[in-house]
C-alpha cells in the first residue's frame, strides 16, 4: 500500500480537516493540517501534547488515545510506541469511522514505513550518521623487571563482627507507586 494513501483515507472521511504524524522527539513525518495552523503554533502544540502524555502517564492510568473537544472542532490523539497521530475533525466528523481508519493506518506504520516517512520529510536525504568515537590511545605496557618486588600483604587485623541487620526477604516486591490526583492518593 502506498504510504500517502494511508493518510488520504483519513482525510477522505467527511468532517476531517487535517492529520499529522510526529515523533515524541519533535520530528514531523506527515503534516496535512489546515493552513491556519502555522508551523510556529504547531511546534508549541507539539511540545504541549508530548508533555500532556508524560503527565498523564505519571499521574493517572496510562492511555494512548485522547480526544480534546473544543467549541467547533476536536483533536484525536493516538500514540504508538514512538509516534503520535493527530487528527483534526469538525462537528460533522464521525468518531467511530475516524477510529476505524486510524486503526488501519497505525497498523501499517512499521519501522520501515516510519524510516521512509522520515527520509521523505528530510527531503530525500538519508539520516545523519554519527561518526564513530575515536578509539582511546593505546597505552604501552610497562615491562616487568626482575627487580620488582611482589606486594607484601597487610597483616590481618581482627575486626569485631557487627550485628546482622534485619534484611528484607528476597522475594518481597518493591512498594507500589502511589498515584496522586490534586494532592490526594487514589
Amino acid at each position: 500500500m502506498e504510504i500517502s494513501k494511508l493518510f488520504d483515507n483519513i482525510l477522505d472521511l467527511p468532517g476531517i480537516e487535517g492529520v499529522c504524524l510526529f515523533s515524541a522527539e519533535g520530528q514531523m513525518y506527515v503534516n496535512r493540517l489546515p493552513a491556519f495552523l502555522s508551523n510556529e503554533l504547531f511546534a508549541d502544540a507539539q511540545r504541549r501534547i508530548v508533555a500532556m502524555y508524560e503527565t498523564m502517564d505519571e499521574n493517572f492510568l496510562p492511555c494512548d488515545d485522547y480526544m480534546l473537544k473544543f467549541s467547533e472542532r476536536w483533536l484525536l490523539l493516538r500514540r504508538t510506541e514512538k509516534q503520535v497521530l493527530l487528527v483534526l475533525g469538525g462537528e460533522k466528523a464521525n468518531l467511530a469511522s475516524t477510529r476505524m481508519v486510524t486503526n488501519m493506518t497505525l497498523k501499517h506504520l512499521t519501522p520501515a514505513v516510519i524510516e521512509e516517512l522520515a527520509t521523505a520529510a528530510r527531503g530525500g536525504k538519508p539520516a545523519p550518521v554519527a561518526a564513530p568515537a575515536p578509539a582511546p590511545a593505546a597505552v604501552a605496557p610497562t615491562p616487568k623487571t626482575a627487580t620488582a618486588a611482589a606486594p607484601v600483604p597487610a597483616p590481618a587485623v581482627a575486626v569485631p563482627a557487627e550485628p546482622a541487620l534485619a534484611a528484607a526477604p528476597a522475594d518481597a516486591a518493591p512498594a507500589p507507586k502511589v498515584r496522586m490526583y490534586r494532592g490526594r492518593p487514589y
